[in-house]
């Protein structure tokens, strides 16, 4: 009887460490930058926001993006692309939610704005399918 319940309580408590998997996978190539918009969706009013236009964005201010992560660059730290152009992202591992994306999945990041430039990256508090 013990062992069931010890065996029980370590599925239960294990299931967590499961969930929390996630991430990039590398590997893989993203579709050519000119298709990326194919699929965009809104209206003409409602402008999507490109990464040339948060290169003098102000510091700290909160942007949405689409597009793709192209690859891991170091720690939290990768690479993302949208039809514009690149910026680097840092996105802790609880922001990918447990799913793993590659190259070709296009994701909308959400997060603060810092730096200025070929320096500018974007903190993401939230990573999404778009």
């Amino acid at each position: 009887m013990k062992k069931t319940v010890l065996a029980s309580l370590l599925m239960v408590f294990s299931l967590g460490a499961i969930a929390e998997q996630g991430g990039f996978e590398g590997g893989k190539t993203p579709p050519p930058q000119k298709q990326q918009d194919a699929g965009y969706k809104g209206s003409e009013d409602t402008g999507q926001t490109h990464i040339e236009q948060i290169r003098d964005f102000r510091q700290g201010g909160y942007v949405t993006l689409e597009g793709y992560i192209v690859k891991k660059l170091s720690g939290d730290n990768y690479q993302f692309r949208d039809s514009t152009g690149t910026v680097t992202i840092k996105a802790a591992a609880d922001t990918f939610k447990g799913k793993t994306y590659n190259a070709e999945d296009q994701v909308r990041v959400s997060g603060k704005v810092y730096g200025r430039g070929e320096n500018t990256r974007v903190d993401v508090a939230r990573i999404e399918e778009p």
